[in-house]
């Protein structure tokens, strides 16, 4: 039996992290993800098994890890959290109401968002430095 590792598509990566194609691109060339061009394709290297997507359906995003509960939970305006992101507000709004990032609403009854989602793996490049 040969030892050849498991390799994934960009695609087919994609649809189980919730990531753009071109995300994961930018991260394979990058050197974030391990992986190697195969007939002009990226081969997305999997050391073990595949990441698992957090729901069956097609078209949802994988499911956000839960995050160690703080004491006190700060929150941004969705225009703050923009400035703070690659973001753009309508966008901030859409991954609230889609579930791709937590929060709620605030004393004023508009979208807040959980400050927490910035600490997120998955966020990190999406954060203005």
């Amino acid at each position: 039996m040969t030892d050849t590792p498991k390799t994934m598509t960009t695609a087919e990566y994609a649809e189980i992290s919730g990531m753009a194609v071109s995300t994961i691109t930018q991260m394979l060339r990058q050197g974030k993800l391990c992986g190697e061009k195969r007939g002009g394709r990226w081969a997305i290297l999997i050391n073990a098994d595949p990441p698992q997507p957090a729901t069956e359906k097609k078209g949802q995003p994988a499911a956000i890890p839960p995050a160690a509960p703080k004491t006190e939970a700060v929150r941004y305006d969705v225009a703050t959290f923009s400035k703070m992101t690659y973001l753009t507000e309508n966008g901030v709004r859409q991954w609230l109401k889609s579930g791709r990032l937590t929060g709620g609403a605030g004393e004023d009854g508009l979208p807040e968002v959980d400050a927490l989602n910035l600490e997120r793996p998955d966020m990190r490049h999406l954060i203005r430095k």
